[in-house]
């Protein structure tokens, strides 16, 4: 006879491999996509935007953060196979030979020696008189696997959008498998005039491990706005965009500001573009920073990079993008050619 337990808890972070994901173009702009169309990753923030991908439609990004300790690798792309709009994300995340400290303290009190009980010993402090063992630090992973599935319809002036998010997630000898839905609203109310609402893990998101316990994330909602200004003297355009992040999890050392118990982000950016062939761009993201990124585009295929600068005094480094961006038709006939 055996019998199992479990206990449920409700957490704040677990989907971060989704939460920092995101193509150079995108984070270079401070995350403030919700009204943001037109590529494969633009779903990520706002499934509505399933239906509205351009011609560069297939993006591979690799991101480097924490100065190199953090690494993951993105592709998005339309599956075109079936009679609606479908986009596919898939999101790779991993940290490598991260030292585990359990168990290295030789915890034998003021006297060194283990057995006698005295002051200090078995306190799990590390004293005077006691040290490490080095012999027995040991190293382990992280690894996180996303997929992004996500959808449209259109409905009169608005764009409804529907994702289901998994996440495969091991840590050392654990693992723990979650799946959540995001949905999402985009209209154009004005020329030039974007409003957007996305709400991240509607239903509650779920994360469960394999020794029982079960994670479980409020839903966040963020709204947002952009406008678009063309000069007529000029072959120039300026995008700025804006949103509004409230987390319904509770609030947190990055908050901008709070409604009661639950707190919130302002995400800016602004994106120039000259002659639609190269990009400026620059922002503030969730945890306050300023991101910044360039932008060159051909007929067939886009180059981007962002720089992503670390809260001042944190120390943690900064975070770099690269993405690349392809025309599928395009893709397929160099792969022809080979």
């Amino acid at each position: 006879m055996s019998a199992s337990f479990s206990q449920t808890y409700w957490v704040k972070y677990g989907w971060q491999a989704f939460n920092s994901a995101g193509d150079a173009r995108i984070l270079s702009l401070g995350g403030a996509a919700v009204t943001d169309f037109g590529t494969s990753v633009s779903p990520l923030f706002n499934p509505a935007a399933s239906s509205r991908v351009g011609i560069h439609n297939i993006n591979y990004t690799h991101q480097s953060r924490l100065a190199g300790m953090i690494n993951s690798d993105l592709i998005g792309l339309p599956i075109r196979s079936l009679n609606r709009p479908l986009n596919l994300i898939i999101i790779h995340e991993g940290i490598d030979d991260i030292p585990d400290t359990r168990h290295i303290l030789m915890d034998f009190g003021l006297d060194g020696v283990p057995g006698t009980g005295d002051i200090g010993e078995g306190n799990g402090i590390l004293d005077e008189g006691e040290r490490l063992d080095e012999k027995k630090l040991k190293y382990f992973s992280q690894r996180q696997l996303g997929l992004h599935l996500s959808t449209a319809w259109k409905r009169e002036h608005f764009e409804i959008g529907l994702a289901l998010k998994m996440l495969q997630h091991s840590l050392g000898e654990f693992s723990g498998t979650g799946i959540g839905l995001d949905v999402g609203l985009l209209m154009t109310p004005w020329k030039e005039g974007q409003l957007g609402v996305t709400i991240r893990d509607v239903t509650t998101s779920w994360q469960v491990w394999d020794n029982g316990t079960v994670e479980r994330f409020k839903p966040t909602i963020i709204t947002g706005i952009s406008h678009s200004y063309q000069l007529s003297e000029w072959p120039l355009s300026v995008t700025g965009m804006a949103n509004v992040v409230l987390d319904l999890s509770g609030r947190s050392i990055d908050e901008d500001f709070n409604i009661g118990k639950n707190g919130g982000q302002m995400l800016m950016g602004i994106n120039v573009v000259y002659h639609h062939k190269v990009a400026l761009r620059l922002g503030r993201n969730a945890i306050g920073s300023t991101t910044a990124g360039i932008g060159l585009s051909w007929a067939d295929m886009s180059l981007d990079y962002a720089f992503l600068n670390a809260p001042s005094g944190s120390g943690l480094g900064s975070t770099h993008l690269v993405s690349i961006a392809v025309n599928s038709d395009w893709l397929k006939t160099q792969i022809e050619k080979l």
